[in-house]
Order: structure tokens, then sequence, then C-alpha cells
């Protein structure tokens, strides 16, 4: 059984200083629209109706509610009164405001993550950029997805203490601008790493990981075409190379996370 979305994730960012979500191409393709005059060119390139078997976002009353999405919203408006109350306080601070019920998060730090190239490829086992392949080819709304909204609105009245205003902003804010709130700030682009990196060493359980799941959309990234046999390696799970790779990333940009937990920390102590 599933963890409750509210208790297990979203009630998480109110007792987190900083707010790390990862971005990918399974977690931004369901939120991007494909016009359905575009579908048959999209469908041609590699790209998928149903990402990572979810229906897209179209930014209308149709759209299903998704977790991901709602845990993003909150997280920006949770931001965003954060950036508030600091303006706040440079105008005015000898105001005595009460933040007992305020949310700590002082920052979010997005790891963006780019589709691993398959086996064959001449970039093998390297990663292609994330900006690539956010969106699953297609548009995000620029209309909000209401379904998200109202319970992302409805959590930050109950448990983060929101009034009227902010929870109107939450129900307007629109797919795109919740997106680009995130990915246009400084994150980690795990793509980003040395040519000289060495793939890391896998435990017996990373390597059970091998073959599971999907590696990414078999689209042509970065100039360079996919074969028929590259294109069905992307629909497989990840294979022990990649691992490695990616393993090697992570902990390449590991001391760039602990670099904001400690900025987070100084700045709650300097409030």
């Amino acid at each position: 059984k599933g963890e409750d979305w509210e208790e297990g994730f979203a009630s998480g960012l109110l007792h987190s200083l900083c707010f790390f979500p990862l971005l990918s191409y399974g977690a931004t393709a369901p939120l991007a629209e494909i016009p359905e005059e575009n579908l048959p060119t999209a469908i041609g390139a590699g790209w998928e109706v149903r990402p990572a078997g979810r229906d897209r976002f179209r930014g209308s009353d149709g759209d299903a509610e998704d977790n991901l999405f709602k845990e993003m919203m909150i997280a920006v408006s949770l931001l965003e009164r954060r950036q508030e109350l600091d303006r706040h306080r440079e105008v005015s601070p000898s105001d005595d405001e009460d933040e007992d019920d305020i949310a700590d998060i002082e920052v979010a730090f997005p790891v963006l993550v780019g589709r691993p190239h398959p086996a064959g490829h001449p970039r093998y086992p390297g990663m292609s950029d994330f900006f690539g392949i956010q969106g699953g080819g297609g548009r995000y709304p620029d209309t909000p997805s209401p379904a998200s909204a109202r319970s992302a609105a409805d959590f930050l009245q109950r448990r983060a203490g929101f009034g009227p205003e902010g929870v109107e902003a939450t129900l307007k804010r629109g797919v795109a601008a919740t997106v680009k709130a995130l990915t246009a700030l400084q994150g980690c682009k795990l793509w980003e790493v040395p040519s000289s990196l060495m793939e890391a060493d896998l435990s017996k359980s990373q390597k059970e990981l091998a073959g599971r799941g999907y590696a990414g959309p078999p689209v042509d990234l970065e100039g360079i075409p996919l074969l028929p046999e590259q294109k069905r390696r992307c629909l497989g799970g990840l294979d022990e190379g990649q691992l490695q790779r990616l393993k090697a990333q992570v902990l390449y940009h590991l001391p760039a996370f602990h670099e904001i937990i400690d900025r987070a920390v100084l700045a709650q102590r300097e409030r």
C-alpha cells in the first residue's frame, strides 16, 4: 500500500528546509500537452501520448490530479511566502511577527535529469541534457490544472495557514508558471560532469535494478539519430553501465547538495 500523499509527502514540505525535486522526462512529460494536430509528428519522432502511463495535462477540468505537480505547487507557494516575509522584515525589522506556523522551507534546488544514452550511442553511457526532453515534446499549459490546483490550495489553507490571497494565487497559477518557477532556479544538472568521470561500483541491490523501469524516450537528441535497436533499448530499463554512470554523477554532485543544506541552515539561524 502506498503512503498517503498528504501525510507522507506534502506535509514533509512543512517541516523541511530544502526542496530537492527530481525533474526528468517521466516527471514533466505528463504535465505538457501535445495538441491534436501535432500528435502524428510527435509520435513519429518518438514522443508518447501517455508518458509514464499517465494522461497529459491540458490545463482544463479534465486533468487528473498529479501528486508530484501538487508538491511542486505547494513548494513554489511556500517559497514565495518565505520571500515575502523576508522582504517585510527588511522593511520593518522591529516587527515581532509570530512565525510559529510558517513553514521553514528556505530553498529549492531542482535535480534535472536527462535521458541516459543507450548502448551503441556514441555518448553512451552518458546522459543528455534535461531541457531537450522536458515536457516530452509537448508544451506546458499557461492555464492552471484545476484539480491539482484545488488540492494544493486546500492543503496550504488547512495545513500551512494560507489566507485568501495566497489561496487565490495558488488557484490561478498556470502549469507553465509553476514548472518555470523551479527550472529557472540554480539546480543540479546531473549530466554536467567531467568527461574523465569514472563509473561507480554498484552494490548487489543496485545491480538488481538493471533492466527495470523505463530509460527514456526513444527520440533523436543532440543531433544524433538513434538506430532501431537503440530505440528499443530506450524503452527498457537502464543497463549496468548506465546505472554505474548515474551513480557516479550523483556522487560527483553530492557536495553541491551539502552546500545548499548548509546555506539553508545558516539562513534559518540568522533570521
